[in-house]
């Protein structure tokens, strides 16, 4: 029995630290005493942490098109847009012909990666100036309004349509007086063909002279139907073009006041809108052209390539690349998640590559993820991991611990030799002589491994952290007996 005794004080001594035992009674035979588990009040840190498990993975992953800037994803997404077709720009089409890289280099930032014949790209950029140029142009008109030429050059086409109107009045007006003199002419020839007639037949002139009066009475009045008809035709013509030169005239004047007058707001908006476009268009052709040359956007890793020098680039991405440090995403229980902020400090531990590597909460996520048919309500962390060896790769297990408060530079006892609960806890101390005495204690942060004492104790002092009753004839030996650690685990406390 005393060997069995001894062995699970081992075990305790090896489990708790700097552990002894403490008889304490009074040193009369077959009287019953009391042994207790001792630990040393010591100087040191008390460290709470909240665990998770998570899948290690790169920070980001890019895919690099020709045409198209770097588009930053997830590895999957990354890997489905590289076989759907995930970049490129519109139908511009890319002669490769170069690349540097192949599926496991380490590339740096701006690192040249792979080269594209930029032809179309350079036309598609030549083009687009020309149409900002024209829109800037339009634009620069339409706010400052015609100049000095443009109002001149209407003002004469104003004076050169008055000027053909008075001509047009005029030669109507000429035109008229000579028309009427014609018909009046006609008419006379009429009334002395008449009267000639009329003479002839009081003079009883022969009827072969009379006959001939009456031939030059029809002649005379078919001349001056065909006056007549001329003199019509030709006034209509008259009017028909001092009309023509009235409308020029007021055509003129209408674009001389639209010439000069300002553009309108909605003009000028739409103005406007067109060198935005314009802009963008320009914006978008320099893209593609700059990425002909496929540069690393960040330091990483290629983890896929899928271009060959000498023909065209396909759909998709030409290169994958993982980028920046890596990280690992725990499932933290809403529990501990309400103890988790950015920037606390965090231990990832990598079994896969037997590593154990420092890290940063960077990234809490506020929404849960809880599992389809599980009431356990989880919240993803992201931790960045500092400077992990190369043996630790993504897809990786990973174990995380972040550290959720700390007290450094403190009086620590094991939690076990705490009695009582927050607010009151007491703990027995073992005096030099032996007898023991209950002290009230403050207490800072406890853990499942140590608790802080803030008044109460001192460095040094030796404290009972459990019981092994027996029943001896002195204080030095007997026989049964066992062993009592008070509290199921630890009392709780915090700060």
């Amino acid at each position: 029995m005393r060997l069995r005794l001894l062995a699970v004080l081992g075990l305790i001594a090896v489990g708790l630290g700097a552990v002894g035992l403490a008889v304490v009674g009074p040193g009369l035979g077959g009287q019953a005493t009391t042994q207790y588990l001792t630990a040393t009040a010591t100087r040191g840190t008390v460290t709470a942490q909240s665990v998770a498990t998570g899948t290690i993975a790169a920070n980001a992953t890019y895919g690099l098109a020709f045409g198209s800037e770097p588009a930053l994803a997830t590895s999957s997404a990354a890997s489905s847009s590289s076989s759907s077709g995930g970049g490129g720009s519109g139908a511009t089409s890319w002669p490769v012909l170069s690349v540097d890289v192949k599926v496991g280099d380490q590339v740096t930032k701006d690192q040249l990666l792979a080269v594209a014949d930029d032809s179309a790209a350079q036309l598609a950029v030549d083009a687009a100036e020309a149409n900002l140029a024209a829109a800037k142009a339009r634009l620069a008109s339409d706010t400052k309004g015609a100049d000095a030429a443009t109002k001149r050059a209407a003002a004469d086409s104003v004076a050169q349509a008055k000027l053909q109107l008075a001509q047009a009045i005029q030669n109507r007006t000429d035109t008229q007086r000579q028309n009427a003199i014609t018909l009046s002419q006609a008419k006379s020839a009429v009334t002395r063909a008449r009267q000639r007639l009329a003479d002839d037949t009081a003079a009883g002139a022969p009827e072969a002279t009379l006959a001939a009066d009456r031939a030059a009475i029809t002649a005379a009045q078919e001349s001056l139907t065909a006056s007549q008809a001329r003199v019509t035709a030709s006034n209509n013509q008259l009017d028909a073009q001092v009309r023509s030169a009235e409308q020029s005239l007021t055509a003129a004047r209408n674009g001389y006041a639209t010439k000069i007058a300002p553009a309108t707001t909605t003009q000028i908006q739409s103005d406007t809108a067109a060198v935005a476009n314009a802009e963008a268009s320009l914006s978008s052709a320099r893209t593609a052209l700059a990425a002909a040359r496929l540069v690393a956007p960040e330091d990483g890793v290629v983890t896929a390539v899928s271009v060959v020098p000498g023909t065209l680039a396909p759909s998709g991405y030409a290169i994958q690349l993982q980028a920046g440090p890596m990280v690992v995403t725990g499932s933290f229980a809403e529990t501990d998640v309400v103890k988790l902020k950015v920037g606390q400090a965090a231990t990832v531990t990598v079994t896969a590559a037997g590593a154990t590597v420092a890290g940063t909460v960077t990234q809490i996520s506020p929404v849960a993820a809880t599992t389809s048919g599980s009431s356990v309500v989880t919240y993803a962390v992201k931790v960045t991991l500092t400077d992990p060896p190369a043996e630790v790769l993504a897809g990786m297990s990973a174990s995380v611990a972040v550290t959720t408060a700390e007290a450094s530079d403190v009086v620590t006892v094991p939690p076990s030799a705490l009695n009582g609960s927050a607010g009151s806890y007491t703990v027995r101390v073992i005096g030099s002589d032996g007898q023991s005495a209950l002290r009230s204690v403050e207490v800072g942060l406890v853990t499942s491994s140590a608790a802080e004492i803030t008044s109460g104790l001192a460095e040094g002092d030796t404290v009972a952290i459990g019981t092994v009753s027996s029943r001896t004839s002195t204080t030095t030996s007997g026989a049964g007996g066992g062993i009592s650690i008070p509290g199921a685990g630890f009392p709780g406390g915090g700060r």
